[in-house]
């Protein structure tokens, strides 16, 4: 395969609309009779909604008669029949050969089963945006291992990629920087808040030119929650390509398009919808709406019109790459949206008044979200050092003031303490009070 070719699979990347909707529903249709009949939630759910896989007979009754599942009744199931799976399962156990799971952020993790590490489900899409962002087999991959491990080398092997391992610690910041010097990877995947510190403080005590050790690497993979503002002006000083990688809404994982115009949904392996989040109505394309995703290959545990609780930008318009498949931004999660004071703020909203004070500029908060409405933003925020923290407490709620118009409830924690609150790679930004 010459590194001239655009495409990695051009006859799928730039498939037309409508092959691409006559190749979904023959795919789809195989995979919900296979849920229906083996997998213990996908059958209660239908039933109770007087649905069975005969009476689904186009794309438009899937989206019109199929219930959605969301992440509370994979949880009720799984506390009422003790399958750790949540009913999704439609394979026996003994078939499987990897089990990982999502990182828990919100909840209890969604299981991730496969029968094997490299079969017909190794993770084909990622081939295309690996090719699409420039990497090409033979080249070095680092992989830093937050909450998943195993699987996440298969993408990569897969691709024809050398992985690099490290464990997801800034302990492992110098030897990421030396590993880099030396075998000059074109890619790391992925960093996170507390990597981006850990870089930022080796910088300090060292000297040493982070542009110049990570200049090698075509793409940069950030995962797990957005990149603050001043994060971003920390990986623009080093000359990072920032490229996120999403979920699909857990029916698969995709990275951002190297042009940076959305991720791909690649629609040739999940069917996507996205919904009004309170009627779940369908919206129009380039509206904001909730993004629900089934797997149109996943025979082992599908999640049939999941509900993400990711609130998107969506577009089937082609891709300026030529690419033909649906794109989409992920803009925040369907409740965490909060209201103080009569006015509607997002975590996005409140990062940059904590990134403003010396002593928090890494950025870790939580929204401490009350039962009903208040006239004041009530949060957890993390800092560094040992800081005056009457002083910082009164910094922050004046810049909260400044920046958004209303009072807070400050709630001061080392950054040590607030990141044990999360998995590794994150913490929950919206907590209940």
């Amino acid at each position: 395969m010459g590194t001239e070719r655009k495409y990695f699979a051009p006859e799928i990347e730039t498939m037309p609309r409508d092959q691409i909707a006559a190749f979904q529903f023959p795919a789809l249709k195989k995979v919900i009779e296979n849920a229906y009949e083996k997998a213990g939630l996908v059958r209660k759910k239908w039933n109770e909604a007087g649905v069975k896989p005969s009476d689904i007979n186009s794309l438009s009754d899937f989206s019109r008669l199929v219930p959605f599942i969301t992440k509370d009744d994979i949880r009720d199931y799984r506390a009422e029949t003790g399958d750790p799976f949540g009913g999704i399962l439609c394979v026996p156990v003994s078939e499987l050969r990897s089990i990982s799971g999502s990182s828990g952020t919100t909840g209890d993790p969604t299981l991730l089963a496969r029968p094997d590490l490299h079969g017909p489900q190794a993770d084909s899409r990622f081939d295309r945006c690996f090719w699409d962002l420039g990497l090409r087999p033979g080249e070095y991959a680092v992989t830093i291992n937050p909450t998943i491990r195993g699987s996440t080398l298969a993408p990569l092997l897969q691709f024809g990629l050398t992985p690099l391992a490290f464990d997801h610690t800034p302990a492992e910041i110098g030897r990421l920087v030396e590993t880099c010097r030396t075998y000059r990877p074109t890619v790391i995947m992925a960093l996170s808040t507390p990597l981006l510190m850990g870089l930022e403080q080796f910088e300090i005590d060292t000297g040493i030119d982070l542009a110049e050790v990570f200049s090698s690497c075509k793409a940069v993979v950030w995962g797990g929650e957005p990149l603050g503002p001043r994060g971003r002006s920390l990986t623009e000083r080093w000359n990072m390509n920032i490229i996120e990688i999403l979920s699909l809404g857990d029916a698969t994982i995709t990275l951002q398009a190297a042009n940076h115009t959305g991720a791909y949904a690649w629609e040739d392996e999940v069917f996507v919808e996205h919904i009004d989040p309170a009627t779940g109505e369908p919206v129009a394309d380039g509206e904001l709406g909730e993004l629900v995703a089934t797997p149109l290959n996943n025979f082992i545990d599908p999640l049939i019109r999941f509900r993400s609780e990711d609130l998107v930008w969506l577009t089937r318009e082609q891709c300026p790459s030529g690419r033909t498949h649906a794109r989409f931004m992920v803009k925040g999660r369907a409740g965490d949206q909060i209201i103080v004071a009569g006015k509607p703020l997002l975590p996005i909203s409140i990062w940059p008044t904590i990134e403003s004070q010396p002593e928090s500029k890494a950025g870790l908060f939580q929204i401490v979200k009350p039962p009903a409405p208040e006239e004041f933003l009530r949060l957890r925020v993390g800092y560094a050092g040992e800081p005056q923290l009457d002083s910082l407490e009164s910094r922050l709620k004046a810049e909260i003031r400044r920046q958004l118009g209303v009072d807070a409830k400050l709630e001061l924690v080392p950054n040590d303490e607030l990141l044990k609150l999360g998995p590794p790679h994150k913490i929950p930004r919206v907590v209940k009070l």
